[in-house]
């Protein structure tokens, strides 16, 4: 944030709080008036005091969320959100049991990239990577460059992320035995406040694709279906009704060329919090494993997921699913050895 905005806001915030004690009742009298004139060192010590407050407001700015965001990333801002699916609202047996029940969760200020990792990107890092002591099992492959990278697993991307946190000089996340976690299929654990960039959990996954929103069916707000003008999905209007699509099947822009029918990242409308492809495209990987009654039993602050599991959890639905399948309560999960032309991933970091 420029100085001048930040500043600006500032002035905003000064002026909130005095009307805030006006509101309180501060009454107290101001006192005979000062002097109108003033020393050269009354005047210095008045900018010094001014500076002072300046800072101390700027600095509060930047731990409520105000700070610069990272290039290709998007705050997401602290709060609550309902997590699962809104059964009182949606049509009877739409989703699965794994979505219920409904539960309030309280979650940390995070960005998030913006778009799906590109192939471009991935080959940027994983280049670096494997020049520095990182190994892959997939080297991930794309239908191009401005495509999202596919067939990466879980355990790729997860030392991705490591390998481009330490590439722009950040705190890695995930390690194993104290070590940073460059190579191998071992069982990582994740320091969730480092500066470096992670996997999202479940629960940041679904309140970012909500954009703000609660209870709506799809990443959007000004409707409850999808269409292809929308998201890059399969297209059956016989067997969903909120599945409105002018087209069927695949989508017509993106189906020659052999599959994956991927679209390039960004070619739809982003969500309210200006994050692309939040339904369709990809799957996504999240950092927790999977469990089919979590819900039910999930921690209401920054849940992370099951303490065991085989799978790890996929959300966001791809472009041959159908509709049921890309709604923003839509769940999914893998083996974190799996790599598919159905899988992707994103990541995130703590804001700072």
């Amino acid at each position: 944030m420029k100085r001048a905005s930040r500043w600006m806001m500032a002035v905003v915030v000064m002026g909130m709080m005095w009307a805030g004690r006006a509101q309180a009742g501060d009454l107290t009298p101001p006192g005979a008036p000062a002097s109108t004139m003033h020393t050269l060192e009354e005047i210095y010590q008045r900018q010094a005091t001014l500076e002072a407050n300046q800072a101390a407001i700027e600095a509060r700015l930047d731990a409520a969320g105000f700070g610069e965001t990272p290039a290709g990333m998007v705050l997401i801002p602290a709060g609550d959100f309902v997590m699962g699916n809104a059964t009182n609202v949606f049509p009877a047996g739409e989703g699965s049991s794994d979505e219920l029940p409904q539960h309030t969760v309280s979650i940390s200020a995070f960005y998030m990239d913006q778009a799906e990792v590109t192939k471009a990107k991935w080959d940027e890092v994983y280049n670096w990577a494997t020049n520095n002591g990182y190994g892959f099992d997939n080297s991930g492959s794309g239908k191009a460059t401005n495509h999202p990278v596919h067939t990466v697993n879980w355990y790729d991307c997860v030392k991705w992320a490591n390998a481009r946190s330490e590439m722009e000089g950040m705190t890695a996340c995930s390690t194993v035995s104290g070590e940073v976690f460059r190579a191998g299929t071992d069982i990582p654990v994740c320091d969730f406040v480092a500066d470096g960039y992670r996997l999202p959990t479940e629960a940041e996954w679904e309140k970012a694709a909500r954009g703000g929103a609660g209870n709506r069916r799809f990443p959007w707000t000004d409707t409850s279906t999808i269409q292809h003008t929308r998201a890059n999905y399969y297209a059956a209007t016989a067997s969903y009704t909120y599945d409105t699509s002018a087209t069927e099947n695949y989508h017509p822009d993106y189906d020659s060329g052999g599959s994956p029918y991927t679209s390039p990242v960004g070619s739809f409308a982003p969500n309210g919090y200006g994050l692309y492809d939040m339904a369709g495209n990809l799957w996504e990987w999240c950092w927790d494993r999977y469990g089919s009654t979590y819900y039910g039993s999930s921690p209401s602050e920054d849940p992370r997921g099951p303490a065991s599991g085989s799978y790890r959890v996929g959300r966001g639905g791809y472009w041959g699913n159908p509709a049921n399948y890309c709604r923003v309560a839509g769940r999914s999960y893998y083996s974190p050895g799996s790599e598919s032309s159905a899988l992707g991933f994103r990541l995130v970091r703590a804001a700072q």
